[in-house]
This record gives structure tokens, sequence and C-alpha cells, in this order.
């Protein structure tokens, strides 16, 4: 059993500092930060919820839900409460990431992103960091990734499932550790802050009994419509109550 680094111990860093002085601070800070960030994200996108509810509905009826029939729709609608609030959050996050209004909404946006309108917005009052870190949801694409490690409570590790070549990712997450298990096939937005990676907030669970299909699909489809892909086949998925 590995030997639990007490609070007053010469930090294992090196540095000649206690431990409570040195990498244990550091690690408390770095929570707090992301802490922080996560909630500067809800903030924000529950202010577009409420601020432009209409169009919302319009580019979930016209895109998210594109292609999803009624009876998939009242699927997605009749869902478990819980897995009705991670579909919310992903929706909203797929909307200030790559979403765009409907010509007439737009026009009545002002023709801004809803990305631009929660970063121009006066009554949002977000920091730097969280600032940053909305920016980056353009960036970095959605992808399906591999649990490969998992310490409940603590960390995850993962790996894009469709690169061979790619490297582990280590997440220090002591929420999202405790969902998953090693071989979960998972999509998520990753984004990267000083403390290393971090999930956005948005999941996409795949059970292995569909992941082998969505790979091949997935590994035949461009960039542009990796997202889409993913996210519709998961939205069949609720919609089944799978």
């Amino acid at each position: 059993m590995a030997h639990k680094v007490q609070r007053n111990e010469p930090c294992p860093c090196g540095s000649g500092k206690k431990y409570k002085k040195c990498c244990l601070l550091k690690a408390r800070e770095q929570a707090v930060a992301g802490v922080n960030r996560k909630e500067g994200v809800q903030h924000a996108l529950a202010w577009l919820s409420k601020r432009f509810r209409q169009p919302i509905d319009n580019w979930v009826d016209a895109v998210w839900l594109a292609d999803i029939s009624e009876q998939q729709r009242h699927g997605i609608a009749s869902a478990d409460a819980k897995i009705r609030s991670i579909h919310d959050i992903n929706l909203l996050e797929m909307l200030v990431a790559e979403g765009r209004f409907q010509e007439e909404d737009a026009e009545a946006a002002g023709q801004r992103s809803p990305l631009q309108l929660i970063l121009e917005s006066d009554e949002l009052n977000l920091d730097d960091d969280q600032r940053n870190y909305l920016m980056q949801l353009p960036r970095q694409p959605l992808r399906l990734y591999a649990i490969t490690d998992c310490l409940p409570g603590e960390r995850f590790s993962l790996r894009d499932q469709l690169d061979a070549e790619a490297p582990q990712i280590d997440i220090e997450d002591s929420y999202a550790s405790r969902m998953f298990e090693v071989g979960d096939k998972v999509g998520f937005r990753l984004l990267n802050t000083p403390a290393g990676w971090e999930t956005s907030g948005a999941i996409y669970y795949i059970p292995d009994a569909y992941a082998a299909e969505l790979e091949t699909q997935l590994q035949a489809a461009d960039a542009d419509a990796y997202s889409a892909i993913l996210t519709r086949r998961w939205l069949e998925l609720v919609a089944a109550h799978v």
C-alpha cells in the first residue's frame, strides 16, 4: 500500500518545505480554481437559457434534435431525471461550443453567437479564468474516449478511442471519477487549465453494446461531422432509455 503523505512531513516534491505548505496547498488552490471555472460555466449556461429561451428552443428543434423522430423526442423527454439533467448540460454546452441561432433569432441577438452573448454580458461578471475557460469550448473538439484507469473519488485516466497512438490523459476529478469504470466509452470535451486537463462538464456515455458501431461511423466521418454523429447516437440511446 502506498504511503499517504501527512501534513507535517517533508513534501515528496523535494522542495524542503512541509507538505502542507507546498504541494498540499497547491492542490487545494487548484481545486478551488477548478470549482470557480465550473461555476462560471454553469452560471453562464443558466443565464443564456433564461435570457434566450425561444432562440434556444428553435435551435434545439432545428439542430440538436434534427432527424430525431417524435417518438424518440418523447423518449428523451421521459428519461430518468438524472439523464435529463445530463442532457440539458450537454445541449447547452454544444450550443455554446458549436451552435448558432437560427437566422431570425440571430438578428434579434444582434448577429452574435451564444458564446459572444455570454462573453459580452455585463450581468455575468465572469473573471478572466472563467472567460478563458469558456473560450476554449469552440477550440476543443468533442471526442470519444476509453476510460483506462479510475480511482473513485480522486481521478480517472482516458485515451482517445479512435487513435491508437494517443497518449493517456490523467484527470483529477473527485466527482466524475465516481461515475466510471475502466473500459467505459465516453464522449468528452477536454479543456486545458493551469492544473492540467479537465472535462468541460458534458458527458456522452456509450454502453459497450453500441460502442463498436459508433466507432465505425466516427472513423468514416470528417472532423465537421464527428460531434454531430456522436451526439445523435447518444440522443438515440437516451430516447431508448438505454
